[in-house]
């Protein structure tokens, strides 16, 4: 069949006008190798149509993404809890030095985060002076 007959058997057929032999002669000329270029997003329909119209099978649903997204959503809760627990600890670390201030270059510095680094060291001279360690001496044996 020449192309411009069969492209007038599609749109028949698309409208529902087609007898039961045109239907079959386009069955027939799509199940064949050389189609025109112009018919060709058809073939697959009409190949469907010929073969009984079997439903379209669905893929099995893959879990991966299922399981990506939980993983993606408790590596946010743990990120979340893991940076708001950090939060609360630095917020009871500079409770602890409220009201502390350091005067540098003759200004008083009230800034916690400026001051804390000062602080920290100041008590590790502290503790090391209290609690000597003398690395040097040898344990008594008994």
């Amino acid at each position: 069949m020449e192309e411009r007959k069969i492209q007038q058997l599609i749109e028949r057929f698309l409208n529902g006008e087609t007898t039961n032999a045109e239907e079959q002669a386009l069955y027939d000329y799509f199940d064949r190798e050389d189609i025109a270029e112009s018919l060709k997003q058809y073939q697959e329909m009409f190949h469907w149509y010929a073969n009984g119209m079997p439903a379209i099978s669905r893929h099995k649903r893959t879990y991966v993404p299922v399981i990506l997204a939980i993983a993606a959503s408790l590596l946010l809760l743990v990120g979340v809890g893991l940076g708001y627990w950090h939060y609360q600890q630095q917020q009871e670390e500079y409770a602890i030095y409220e009201g502390s201030y350091i005067i540098r270059d003759g200004k008083k510095i009230t800034d916690i985060r400026q001051i804390l680094p000062e602080l920290k060291a100041a008590e590790r001279k502290v503790s090391e002076m209290m609690n000597p360690q003398n690395t040097n001496q040898e344990i008594p044996t008994i």
